[in-house]
């Protein structure tokens, strides 16, 4: 075998590992948040049979480094890691191999396909729901995750935090707590090298010709022309045509549809092929970030990507438009009762369908080509001091938190620990504040989790957090609604509408757990002891926005006082084989509650 099969060998071997400890990683923390905590299947001790568990490492020859964490489930299915830490919403640090067993045998590691199969075996068992697609997409996941990790392993590209575009293609490993976070299933020959951003990918958008009759264009602050012209250059349609664009896996899978293949027959639609601007896909695979322009393009991509097919629903295209003016009409005339809210502007978007079209061809035309312009935030605030938040706290190839080489980028000797804790104290206030706000002062409900979150930092320090998606942005029924000053179509409506309870739930869950959790697990590796710590400056931090809020929150006066924090449930609504919006949540214990502080 000569170097360059070794190489070829280790690089394999190597990347193979790395992806099935990711995959591993999120399992387990699915398994925690969702199954192991709110059953109180979860313990902070040692089995009490050993055998098949290796000595492991010493401190001192004498004790295990860390704490034990056993999980004893219904199926009588038992799991043992070693973690850093005892966390009350299950974010842990794991410092050993995992180990499982049915009770009577001996504990092993497993290897990786057996352990998913137990494990999914086992949550199975608790919800009495089963997908037979679930386990092969945590296997699909895990072989694309190996595919991006070889590729990033020679570290030719650029660091994951050097800058915007850096941030948004280097979330290697995805989401955290999701059974198979990289996921997709898309047409097996359309390559991902080519497609997905953890490659670095850059490609020319599709470009179609369509008849001007048909064409449907919202803009708020933007005149229809400027709209257009953000998607594609309209100089080049003929007269009484538009140009639109199209992801380029959405264009292939739009041309497989016998009536669109009728209308390119006809010549009423006409397909100039990938020959618009040169884009970059971001961590959301379907928004495109094009240097220098003055809007990302988010279109459909008619494929699931993790939890949900990816398509910009038509109903979403104009409760976009109605989001966008309700933000703006907000910074007009209230803006002191915002908490400061940072959101990137979603001003226009335009999809497509035939003038003749029956209502149902009409609204599956309008999703297959709908697109929505967002303001593009790196002409302002600069790309170099852009970072998407999902990144910063997440993993490199070594499985350490990037946050730690990005901060120590801007101080060579690194952050004590109070310097740790008020960094993150600036970067919680940021986030909380304007969410909160939003919620209690407007019914707004935001959707904040780490991918809809972008930091600007100056030299590392937080100076404002950018909060976008308005897809993911409902109103609450009883304050929420009434904001809205024009009549909506039904279905409209019902896309928008959230019950009190349903919001508070998806911004509970979002900041606290998805968000702040993360942040705090990163910003504490090898010092677990600023862990609660930190979670003492969050519940400081709620007290003062209690303070600024114009109207009652009964809400966050039961989460200062310690009540249970919700938990979606990713892995749940996949076992059910359900659609993510019909996601559940189980309750976890708050960090700052009584159980927490003195147990």
């Amino acid at each position: 075998m000569n170097y360059s099969d070794r190489d070829a060998l280790s690089k394999h071997v190597l990347s193979k590992m790395v992806s099935e400890l990711a995959t591993t990683r999120a399992l387990l923390n699915c398994l925690i948040k969702e199954f192991a905590l709110p059953e109180n299947c979860l313990s902070y001790s040692w089995p009490a049979q050993m055998q098949g568990i290796a000595p492991g490492s010493y401190l001192d020859g004498l004790e295990w480094k860390g704490i034990p964490l056993t999980i004893d489930l219904p199926n009588r299915q038992q799991f043992f890691v070693m973690v850093d830490r005892r966390d009350h919403l299950g974010s842990h640090r794991y410092l050993s191999d995992v180990y499982a067993r049915r009770e009577g045998d001996t504990w092993r590691c497993l290897a990786f396909a057996e352990f998913v199969e137990q494990l999914l075996g086992a949550c199975e068992h608790m919800t009495r729901a089963s997908n037979d697609e679930l386990l092969d997409q945590v296997l699909q996941s895990q072989l694309l995750t190996a595919a991006i990790v070889a590729h990033n392993m020679d570290g030719q590209g650029p660091a994951p935090l050097s800058g915007y575009l850096a941030s948004e293609q280097g979330l290697w490993f995805g989401h955290p707590n999701h059974p198979a976070p990289k996921a997709r299933l898309w047409p097996a020959h359309l390559a991902q090298e080519t497609y997905a951003p953890e490659f670095q990918a850059e490609t020319a958008l599709h470009l179609f010709e369509v008849p001007r009759q048909g064409l449907r264009v919202t803009a708020s602050g933007l005149s229809e022309e400027q709209v257009m012209a953000g998607f594609a250059d309209q100089g080049r349609a003929r007269p009484g045509h538009a140009m639109i664009c199209m992801h380029p896996v959405q264009a292939e899978l739009f041309m497989q549809d016998r009536r669109v293949q009728r209308l390119l027959e006809l010549g009423e639609v006409v397909d100039h092929g990938p020959t618009g601007p040169l884009a970059s896909p971001t961590a959301s695979m379907r928004t495109w970030y094009i240097e220098d322009h003055d809007f990302f393009i988010k279109g459909s991509l008619n494929v699931r990507i993790t939890n949900c097919v990816r398509k910009n629903a038509w109903y979403e295209l104009e409760s976009t438009l109605i989001i966008d003016q309700l933000f703006q009409r907000l910074q007009r005339t209230q803006a002191e009762t915002l908490g400061g809210l940072s959101a990137v502007a979603e001003p226009g978007s335009m999809s497509w369908a035939p003038l003749q079209a029956s209502e149902a061809d009409a609204h599956w035309f309008r999703e297959q080509t709908g697109a929505i312009l967002r303001e593009n935030f790196c002409r302002s605030a600069g790309a170099e001091r852009s970072v998407m938040a999902g990144t910063l706290f997440a993993r490199d190839i070594h499985s350490r938190p990037l946050v730690h080489d990005f901060l120590q980028g801007f101080n060579a000797s690194g952050l004590a620990d109070e310097q740790l804790v008020d960094w993150f104290d600036q970067y919680q206030a940021l986030l909380l504040r304007p969410v909160l706000a939003l919620f209690f002062n407007h019914g707004v409900v935001m959707e904040p989790h780490l991918q809809n979150s972008v930091l600007i930092h100056d030299q590392g320090q937080p100076q404002q957090l950018l909060l976008r998606d308005f897809e993911g942005v409902k109103l609450t029924d009883e304050l929420g609604m009434a904001q809205i000053e024009v009549g909506l179509h039904p279905r409209v409506r019902q896309s928008l509408l959230y019950s009190r309870e349903q919001g508070w739930s998806r911004i509970t869950y979002c900041l606290l757990i998805n968000n702040l959790s993360e942040a705090v697990l990163a910003l504490s590796w090898e010092r677990p002891h600023l862990s609660p710590l930190m979670w003492q400056r969050v519940e400081q931090q709620l007290r003062r926005i209690r303070d600024e809020l114009v109207r009652p929150a009964p809400e966050l006066d039961a989460l200062i006082a310690g009540q249970p924090i919700a938990c979606k449930t990713n892995l749940k609504v996949r076992l059910a084989a359900k659609a993510d919006r019909q996601a559940g949540y189980v309750n976890l214990s708050s960090p700052w509650s009584e159980e927490a502080r003195y147990g």
